[in-house]
């Protein structure tokens, strides 16, 4: 298996386990090839001799001890893949399998080592099968206790070693990864110093002299709302409704006013693959304090991104994005009409209800209806905001996807209707048709999930919901539309090159146990802190060595994506949020030009509140906020 996957995606997906595995797979097969192989070679050389010769090899503490070794490490190693993933090993903890091998042949050895002498002296006689039964059950658990220990040691130290700070700067000062390049103004400091050239993110708002084009205010408020269903739902809102839109062209300067009204917690506003200036990101203890009850904030940036965005709450984000604090951010070109005559968002969540779970676009749970004159031309913008990748389909004509990430596709082709696409968490799609004579129906999830929500367009009878056509085919943006070409795409080879390998193992995450998401084999605040200067050329791997999906968001940037599993893209694409599924590798790029200190997480909240989350740092930007409960900033 480990072969096959090196020889498809290379040695970083395999490095974990080969050397976790190796030196204690080493150990009990060694000693299996050494002394039982011989000693039973020997038997079988011999099978003319007596029985109680045959029986004195065939018992020797060498030939049967050996056989435990190879079951145990066996099973050490297997379920090491599901509870404890190796990523990156260091010696010591290369050593640690071999020694709790050591720990688990203790019992079994003491009692081969009895039944041998027993043997020897000829005292040796059949044993009811009560007497077998008890003394294997009294070596495994004996066995189970010694195990009992030692896990009980080692969650002792877990829990003090895993509990966080009650306060720090979000940096991971003793471990700063330059990413092989030139040294970087953070070189040599373990603590942040007050240099020459040096800016605190507080500082890094951007040009605010002009007055805003468009002014907002969202006020936090805890909501009850009514999905179209009649489920009724206990929610955190902005301005009391569920998914608000904010609408600007390119070029306008927005103002956003955050108010919290009654979020115990606090809130924020991130703007999710918006690249803002970095003051104005939103995430508490890194760009800003926490917006507590009773205060507010201000955001305020150029729109100079068009496309489908979303923002969201990044305080407790894994609550309160869940809870309903999130909206749709919409930039229209300067030409706002376009060639677009119809236009739907459908920002698709799970909500919590007084009738169970229910899965919407929005408010509306059930199927919508929408009445378009063929001809038309229709855009749909889907927002994904559940934490797992989400599929779709379109059934009744052909369509294009013509944006990833509110970065729009050159020349994008047709694509059948029985061609089904899948959304990352946190991701968006933009995706458009012409209305036909005929009905057209679109649909969360697979066609046969009568439950998910959908919209069918129509242009004369409203038509029931048909039952979709099994999908021929999961769309490939590595396949399609025009190629992008710019600096990155054309690089020799770049300035700073890191490595991310997204592992699982059980452990302790701030003193309680969980199951621990981790890049480089460690979760926050023991992740590396990448740091970059202003203008370099950047490189990342992505590695997944878990057991699900990963959609790792980067802040602040768009990522062009180069590679899959080792083999360049045909297509190369821009994103912020790119899933990378289990057993595969990616590699992208980004121009480092956006000066600030930025989050690099997995978009599965989930998975970012138990320490999947590392930073990104420019060398020349120092922290002006603390995160920790003394201060309340409590991002994931």
């Amino acid at each position: 298996m480990q072969l096959l996957l090196y020889a498809n995606n290379g040695w970083l997906l395999v490095e974990g386990t080969v050397k976790a595995v190796v030196p204690v797979m080493a150990v009990s097969h060694l000693a299996f090839m050494l002394f039982t192989l011989p000693k039973l070679n020997k038997i079988r050389a011999e099978a003319g001799k007596s029985a109680a010769e045959a029986r004195n090899t065939a018992s020797h503490p060498m030939v049967v001890i050996p056989v435990y070794a190879v079951a145990a490490a066996s099973g050490l190693c297997a379920l090491s893949n599901i509870f404890a993933q190796p990523v990156m090993p260091s010696l010591l903890e290369m050593m640690q399998r071999p020694a709790l091998l050591l720990v688990l042949l203790i019992l079994p050895s003491f009692v081969v080592l009895k039944r041998y002498r027993t043997v020897l002296s000829g005292q040796q006689a059949e044993r009811p099968f009560w007497k077998k039964l008890l003394t294997a059950a009294v070596t495994a658990a004996g066995t189970l206790f010694l195990l009992c220990a030692v896990v009980f040691a080692a969650s002792l130290y877990g829990i003090n070693a895993s509990k966080l700070p009650e306060a720090s700067d979000m940096m991971n000062h003793h471990l700063l990864d330059e990413g092989g390049g030139s040294p970087t103004m953070m070189s040599g400091h373990s603590t942040h110093q007050d240099h020459g050239g040096m800016v605190e993110v507080a500082s890094l708002t951007g040009d605010l002299a002009a007055p805003a084009d468009r002014k907002f205010e969202l006020v936090a408020q805890q909501q009850k709302i009514r999905l179209s269903s009649g489920a009724v739902v206990d929610a955190w809102t902005y301005n009391g409704e569920l998914a608000p839109e904010l609408r600007v062209r390119y070029g306008d300067m927005v103002e956003v006013k955050l108010v919290n009204k009654d979020i115990d917690a606090g809130v924020t506003i991130h703007w999710h693959g918006y690249n803002v200036p970095n003051a104005m990101d939103g995430v508490p203890g890194m760009t800003q304090n926490v917006v507590k009850p009773g205060e507010s904030f201000t955001y305020k940036f150029r729109a100079e991104q068009e496309g489908t965005y979303w923002f969201h709450s990044h305080q407790q984000a894994s609550e309160q994005v869940v809870k309903g604090l999130f909206g749709s951010l919409i930039v229209e070109s300067k030409n706002k009409a376009g060639n677009v005559d119809e236009e739907l968002i459908l920002i698709n969540h799970d909500w919590v209800t007084d009738q169970g779970e229910k899965t919407a676009f929005g408010e509306e749970d059930e199927t919508q209806t929408k009445q378009v004159e063929p001809g038309r031309k229709v855009k749909l913008r889907i927002i994904n905001t559940d934490n797992y990748s989400q599929k779709y389909r379109l059934q009744g004509t052909g369509y294009q996807i013509t944006a990833i990430d509110g970065v729009d596709i050159q020349e994008p082709g047709q694509l059948t209707d029985r061609t089904a696409f899948r959304v990352a968490s946190g991701g968006r799609y933009d995706l458009s048709f012409t209305m036909p004579e005929h009905p057209v129906q679109f649909k969360m999830g697979d066609g046969k999930d009568a439950e998910s929500p959908g919209v069918i367009f129509y242009s004369d009878t409203l038509p029931e919901m048909q039952p979709f056509e099994k999908e021929s085919e999961l769309f490939d943006p590595s396949h399609y539309g025009k190629p992008v070409v710019n600096e990155l795409t054309t690089a020799a080879a770049f300035d700073r090159e890191f490595v991310m390998i997204l592992g699982n193992e059980m452990g302790f995450y701030n003193g309680k146990f969980h199951f621990l998401w981790t890049i480089n084999g460690k979760v926050h605040p023991h992740t590396p802190t990448f740091v970059v200067k202003e203008g370099d050329k950047v490189k990342t791997t992505f590695v997944n060595r878990s057991l699900t999906e990963h959609p790792m968001h980067l802040h602040g940037h768009h990522m062009i994506v180069l590679k899959k599993n080792g083999r360049e893209v045909a297509t190369p694409w821009y994103t912020d949020t790119l899933n990378v599924y289990a057993g595969e590798t990616y590699e992208v790029a980004f121009l480092a030009n956006n000066p600030g200190m930025w989050m690099d997480h997995c978009h599965n909240l989930d998975h970012a509140k138990t320490g999947m989350i590392l930073h990104l740092m420019y060398d020349h930007v120092l922290p002006s906020y603390e995160v920790g409960t003394r201060s309340g900033n409590l991002p994931d």
